[in-house]
């Protein structure tokens, strides 16, 4: 990595949004031994492997479940049996699960709710849960002592944060929380064991109010920390890049930078402006229908390249229309909106935006010479050959079950008749590749070599 990424610099471009993650260390590691079980299948699903790893031995003495916290527990549970005997003792207590013998009996969807709601009356997960509302309260403390810039400090006793809890979780955690900067919303904090840990995002507004080098310092001491999304905007306050500028550079491959083109969407706002009565017989002279109104394009207009759904996404837009100012009327921002889908955002691209932006896309790159890549990272392929089967079969019957329904009841063919059309020409070991790869040996493999 560039050396000069690590110190602050001044930019051109600046962090418009910023979402982190955080947990403590007991909750890391239960997160980590829930991968191991759920890889080697002991569990239908990580969810499942993660409840289990809350609810089961899995810490010494030195960690969480000697932690003193004070907890009060309305219903008693006892969180010291072993995962199967903690839910199936709950099982048998529950007017609604009852009717079941096992939890594995209960329907999928049901059987999630039924697992959550016990796992959150378990002592641990309660315990977990104080460990992170403490990393929250710290980390407060830390923002309006230390990540605060002085200007935001109004006197050294007044808090610039703050937040407020609101009545729901959030994003799929349990609580959630209102970020404000001096009473204004500046962003969103959600929190619970059941999602492992802390997730903080700071809006525009909040965003204005850190020290971005001492923010990058405290997130560099803290575990188990994570960028999970970046905005980094350009403003052009001069306009001398219009959007249409933008879209000439994606016309010319500016966005391009593999041989698969990114999805792009072009928006105009306006309003209709009603055609005097000559217009409008002139126009249904020339086209032959009556054209009532005409469509201007003066509301402003917005070009979307790419998908934030893939991690990665630039949106170019004229601001100054979106906020109608009188003094920079030609004002156009350019955004890059990065997403910690198959890619790790490094904590140093917060001090150098510029160098971040311009590695985005070649139509960036007039921003700066220097370049920091966040690049995306290949996805290991499971080389399962049962997996790979059943997915090959899932879509076998998506794609062609109606056809073969066809063959079977409509042509009136045998079983026997339809498998020797749809393979004819094939020989006996002719399998997928994909399955090859995978080194599965075919059940009677003996047989066709024989």
């Amino acid at each position: 990595m560039n050396q000069n990424a690590k110190q602050p610099v001044k930019n051109l471009t600046k962090i418009d949004y910023l979402t982190v993650v955080f947990c403590p260390n007991e909750v890391a590691r239960l997160r980590f031994d829930a991968k191991l079980a759920f890889g080697n299948g002991d569990f239908s699903s990580y969810k499942e492997a993660y409840n289990a790893m809350l609810c089961a031995e899995m810490f010494d003495q030195n960690a969480t479940d000697d932690l003193e916290v004070d907890i009060n527990e309305a219903v008693s549970f006892n969180s010291d049996l072993l995962y199967d005997e903690l839910f199936e003792s709950n099982l048998a207590g529950s007017s609604k699960y009852r009717q079941y013998n096992s939890i594995t009996e209960i329907p999928e969807e049901e059987r999630k709710h039924f697992l959550k709601n016990v796992v959150r009356k378990t002592k641990r997960y309660k315990t977990l849960t104080s460990l992170i509302e403490g990393d929250i309260s710290h980390f407060m403390h830390l923002m309006n002592t230390e990540v605060a810039t002085k200007a935001d400090r109004l006197t050294s006793d007044t808090l610039s944060w703050s937040y407020r809890n609101n009545t729901g979780g959030m994003f799929t955690y349990e609580k959630s929380a209102t970020l404000y900067r001096h009473d204004i919303n500046s962003g969103v904090i959600a929190w619970g064991a059941n999602n492992g840990g802390v997730m903080v995002s700071f809006s525009g507004t909040g965003c204005a109010g850190l020290d971005i080098p001492k923010l990058h310092a405290m997130l560099k001491k803290m575990p188990n920390v994570k960028i999970t999304r970046l905005d980094i905007a350009y403003d052009d306050y001069e306009g001398n890049r219009t959007v249409f500028d933008y879209f000439q550079n994606l016309e010319e491959g500016g966005f391009c930078k593999t041989n698969q083109a990114p999805s792009f969407s072009f928006i105009q706002t306006g309003e209709l402006q009603k055609l005097t009565s000559e217009q409008q017989a002139e126009w249904k002279k020339k086209h032959g229908w009556q054209k009532r109104y005409d469509c201007v394009a003066n509301g402003g207009n917005t070009l979307y390249v790419g998908s934030r759904k893939n991690g990665k996404m630039a949106r170019m837009y004229e601001k100054g229309k979106q906020m109608q100012s009188e003094s920079q009327p030609n004002w156009v921002r350019a955004e890059l909106e990065l997403r910690s889908i198959d890619r790790v955002i490094s904590l140093d691209a917060l001090l150098n935006t510029d160098a971040v932006f311009a590695a985005a896309y070649p139509a960036f790159a007039f921003i700066t010479s220097e370049r920091l890549e966040i690049r995306t990272t290949s996805r290991e392929r499971k080389h399962n050959g049962a997996l790979v089967a059943e997915r090959l079969e899932r879509y076998c019957i998506q794609s062609y079950s109606k056809f073969v329904n066809y063959l079977r009841h409509i042509q009136e063919l045998s079983s026997d008749e339809i498998i020797n059309r749809l393979t004819k020409g094939l020989n006996p070991w002719d399998i997928p590749d994909s399955i090859n790869q995978a080194c599965i040996t075919p059940p009677n493999q003996m047989e066709l070599t024989t």
